[in-house]
């Protein structure tokens, strides 16, 4: 113990007189493990971290709807009310299942209306989650009504905290929701938000005839004894035999399980942030190599100290661990530092996100990213100081302790530390790769066309609340007076309400049939379905291919027959004639409905770019009212000028018709696009960081080991010079093996380049995996930082005094 005591305050002593390199490597180490740090931490909070349901947080899983029409990632979310009620009753898995439909709600107090977003849940919701509120209690199975009839609330923490100030007596009493008085019955305990971000939530019954309909968000928790596996092949059996119990609604139809958190985070997110991790580990490794190359660079000086040290009785193992311990005293001091980092930038991270992060996924340090800190630590300490250790102890007693014995050293002769740049190099390359395609595919999503005229475009939504917007025909007209008034707004040309703003929303999943065409159940086509008024396409300054718009009295009628397809299904269907005046049928709960098609659009982007599918390509807009007319809706403003000055306005303009109308989500076009392309830009930020930092590194040292292999031979280059060698066959040599070393981490890197490649595939946009010019374009970049970093130590080489060289030692 007494040993390990002198060792560390020798090693603090010697760290203490080498300022210089004391500081470039507690950065270096505390940038890799904080950059470890912080990543690591969102990938523990997203993947590892135990969910907070309690002993059921392994247990929770989500179900889906599966159809061979539709995109598995798009159109698979609901499930029919009746069919999970089936499932509940024969299934052996499911200790119990529950669903929730996202809603919209108004908050009205004397001073404003506020919208708030939360969810229609069955009574057994919490209880499936093993989650109780914190005060009150939760819902009962006789509160359950059909949406629009509640009569008791339950209130999120958050909620409770600002719109009520806290208040322990609001349990028992009534808010106004939805214009409608509800009794508060229970608060949830902190941070709980279900599913992601909701923070209040009214009781629902469905209706059990409702088959056909999968608009249950479901859920379910699997009994102790049960595994995954055998709930998913219990699940496909029940629905094979739904299928032939109920031929209409429930041909074709499949129920699909997975883990909450698989059906939260999807393979693009696990594939970025898995991407991310490799990236901050390259990093680290670049950084170790550095101080390897250094200790190992002051080895060769302290081998005669070693020398003296043996020859007096120290034995090598203690030699070994008095380098250790220094590289541990420099490690745990790197990690120290690394953990304040990571914490300020998971901060600095989370601060630029413009979504809220889902309530489940509970970011910071616990006891898996201490480990994780600690064990990276220990594997740097043990990294970066064994092979120094190893190879300064391996010391020729004679040989070191005769008369200039200390000049031994030949540079880049030594196998290791060019093994080392080497490494460097590779692991630079894969990251400068990988940040190349991020950032060229996030360029591709800013440059994609949309299909209509973004400019002069203002987004916002609104939620028509109460009884008061009842029947159909109310809601359809006050779109139609709403699309009046603010035509009379200064500054605004055309406004239109729609379910789907332009590259943020697709449409709602559907199948159709075309006349004729004696296409078999389960052989339908997925599209879009897209409800707005009329002045849709007026409104995008697009102008339609052909046909004609909606009509007002269209637009209106809840049985309008009437749809107007995009170009892309025309020429499906019809390629060799117009699509005008054809059928189309729309399937629904085994129901086809048939609509004649008025005109063809042109291909409007409604999915947000890099999420397209098949199914999202295929557009059908209906008229507003038809299947009921949505009392959630998007508004389209042009204006003459800048949309974010005409906001205040139309905001105005909205309040004169109901001034009790909440509007959310009120943003510019361009505010969109940023928006729904935010994650891209994010990642490709970041990638883009630490490629930049890992080529700092890299090329730092390549140039530090020439620079200390020209000091090493400074003798042999006054002796080659005395001979006749001239300046520029003494830089050609060093850069030479400069060069060679940068080849073979180009080479390297090439492969380690391609397994990046391969992990950012699914997650470019754009962009192939393979693209030629990305690979050839760093590999350049990275060379032509290489041979500088090798011309500027060759250069000093080729200025030494051959008479001073001589004179050396």
């Amino acid at each position: 113990m007494t040993g390990l005591a002198q060792d560390f305050r020798h090693a603090v002593r010697g760290l203490a007189k080498r300022p210089a390199f004391t500081i470039a490597a507690l950065l270096t180490l505390g940038v890799g493990i904080g950059a470890n740090t912080a990543i690591f931490s969102i990938v523990n909070a997203l993947l590892l971290r135990p969910l907070p349901f309690g002993e059921r947080s392994e247990r929770v899983v989500t179900l889906h709807s599966t159809h061979p029409t539709r995109a598995q990632d798009w159109g698979d979310s609901g499930v029919p009310y009746a069919d999970l009620q089936d499932l509940k009753a024969e299934s052996r898995s499911f200790e119990d299942v529950a669903g929730y439909v996202g809603r919209s709600f108004t908050i009205s107090t004397d001073a404003e209306a506020v919208r708030v977003g939360g969810g229609s849940v069955t009574p057994n919701l919490f209880a499936l989650l093993g989650v109780a509120p914190k005060l009150g209690r939760g819902f009962r199975a006789d509160e359950a009504q059909p949406p629009g009839h509640e009569e008791v609330v339950i209130l999120s923490h958050g909620l409770w905290q600002r719109r009520f100030g806290g208040d322990p007596q609001i349990v028992g009493r009534s808010m106004v929701l939805n214009r409608r008085a509800l009794t508060v019955v229970g608060i949830m305990p902190e941070r709980f938000k279900f599913p992601e971000r909701d923070e209040l939530w009214v009781p629902f019954r469905p209706e059990a005839e409702e088959r056909g309909r999968t608009f249950v968000a479901a859920l379910g928790v699997l009994r102790k004894e049960a595994t995954l596996a055998q709930a998913r092949q219990e699940a496909d059996a029940i629905a094979r035999r739904l299928a032939e119990r109920y031929p209409a609604t429930n041909r074709d139809w499949g129920l699909r399980v997975l883990t909450f958190r698989e059906g939260a985070v999807g393979p693009p997110i696990r594939a970025f942030f898995f991407t991310l991790l490799a990236a901050v580990v390259f990093v680290l490794v670049i950084g170790c190599a550095n101080l390897t190359n250094l200790m190992l660079a002051r080895g060769v000086t302290m081998r005669r100290e070693m020398a003296v040290r043996m020859a007096v009785g120290a034995s090598r193992s203690r030699l070994v661990r008095r380098m250790l311990v220094e590289s541990g005293v420099l490690a745990a001091m790197g990690s120290l530092m690394g953990v304040f980092l990571g914490a300020w930038g998971l901060d600095l991270m989370v601060a630029s996100w413009p979504e809220e992060i889902p309530y489940w996924v509970q970011l910071g340090l616990d006891a898996r990213v201490v480990l994780f800190t600690l064990g990276l630590s220990a594997l740097t300490a043990l990294g970066v100081g064994l092979l120094p250790a190893l190879r300064a102890s391996k010391t020729d007693l004679v040989a070191e302790l005769k008369e200039g014995g200390g000049s031994v050293g030949a540079g880049l002769r030594g196998r290791l530390q060019g093994a080392l740049v080497v490494v460097q190099i590779a692991a630079c390359l894969a990251l400068l790769v990988g940040a190349n395609l991020m950032i060229r595919s996030f360029l591709r999503l800013l440059e994609a066309k949309s299909g209509f005229e973004e400019g002069h475009l203002l987004t916002m939504r609104l939620y028509l609340a109460g009884d008061g917007y009842d029947p159909v025909e109310t809601r359809a007209a006050f779109f139609r007076r709403l699309a009046d008034r603010l035509r009379e707004v200064p500054g605004v040309r055309r406004a239109a309400a729609t379910t789907s703003i332009p590259t943020d929303d697709g449409g709602a999943p559907g199948m159709m049939v075309v006349e004729g065409g004696g296409v078999a159940p389960g052989e339908e086509t997925g599209v879009s379905i897209i409800a707005s008024t009329p002045e849709l396409f007026e409104t995008l300054a697009v102008g339609l291919l052909e046909g004609r718009p909606f009509t007002q009295s269209g637009a209106a009628n809840l049985r309008a027959e009437v749809a107007i397809v995009n170009r892309s299904l025309a020429r499906r269907f019809w390629p060799g004639g117009s699509a005008v005046g054809r059928r189309l049928g729309l399937v629904a709960a085994g129901a086809t409905t048939w609509l004649t098609i008025v005109g063809v659009a042109p291909e409007v982007q409604y999915e947000e770019f890099g999420e397209e599918t098949a199914q999202s390509r295929l557009d059908v807009h209906v008229p507003y009212a038809w299947r009921g007319a949505p009392r959630t809706m998007a508004l389209l403003v042009r204006t003459e000028g800048s949309p974010g000055a005409a906001a205040a306005s139309v905001r105005q303009a909205i309040h004169s018709l109901d001034a009790g109308l909440p509007i959310y989500d009120l943003r510019t076009m361009g505010q969109v696009r940023a928006f729904t392309t935010w994650e891209q830009r994010f990642f490709g930020s970041v990638m883009g960081g630490f490629a930049f930092a890992a080529l700092f590194l890299a090329c730092l040292g390549l140039y530090g080991v020439l620079a200390y292999a020209v000091g090493q031979r400074t003798r042999e280059v006054g002796v080659r010079m005395a001979l006749g060698a001239r300046p520029q066959d003494v830089v050609r040599l060093v850069v030479g093996e400069g060069a060679l070393l940068a080849g073979l981490g180009v080479v390297l890197g090439l492969v380690l380049s391609g397994v990046v490649a391969r992990l950012l595939g699914g997650i470019l946009y754009g962009v192939t995996s393979w693209d030629p010019s990305a690979f050839v374009s760093m590999a350049a970049l990275l060379s032509g930082a290489a041979l500088l970093a090798s011309y500027l130590p060759a250069r000093k080489a080729a200025r030494i005094d051959p008479m001073a060289a001589l004179r050396w030692e």
